[in-house]
């Protein structure tokens, strides 16, 4: 999970938007097994986070429940009541509804207040962030997300007080 917060840092947003760095988080001298301990610790406590009552997950959740509607609707809808084709009509009111409700920046908003709950518990047990070099970021581009030796080679970094002290990031 310390590799899921920072990688959300270093992707663009919007086309022609120069990426920023790839942020990740270190403590130095932790342990591997310290390491991934912290890392799923954290990431369980963002992915465990309520988001009940919170403004965007009701909105969020309200889109939804309409374009559900929708698709009850359509199908119970005789075909002799429409001279539209019935998939297409669904697929019409689906997306309008959708773009009603304009879910995408609800969910970012979401997204951000799980990933700050995740940050916060990094935090408090000692991680700092720091921003990789491009030839780091080059490397680690190399691994398989979720692999072994990509959680070794971010451990390698992560682990140098060198590193942490130069590459400290602070957004």
């Amino acid at each position: 999970m310390i590799v899921l917060a920072s990688a959300s840092c270093g992707s663009a947003g919007a086309a022609g938007v120069k990426p920023g760095p790839v942020v990740s988080w270190g403590k130095p001298d932790v342990s591997f097994d310290d390491y991934r301990k912290d890392s799923i610790a954290c990431g369980e406590r963002g992915a465990t986070t309520s988001m009940k009552g919170r403004g965007e997950f009701d909105a969020v959740v309200l889109g939804l429940d309409r374009q559900d509607t929708d698709i009850d609707i359509g199908r119970s809808l005789p075909p002799s009541l429409t001279r539209e084709d019935p998939t297409q009509k669904l697929a019409r009111d689906y997306a309008l509804n959708g773009l009603k409700s304009r879910p995408e920046p609800k969910v970012k908003a979401l997204q951000r207040f799980l990933v700050d709950h995740v940050e916060a518990c990094l935090s408090e047990r000692g991680y700092v962030r720091f921003a990789l070099t491009p030839a780091q970021a080059a490397e680690l581009g190399g691994y398989r997300k979720g692999s072994q030796a990509r959680f070794r080679y971010l451990h390698a970094l992560a682990s140098r007080e060198a590193v942490i002290q130069q590459q400290r990031y602070e957004p």
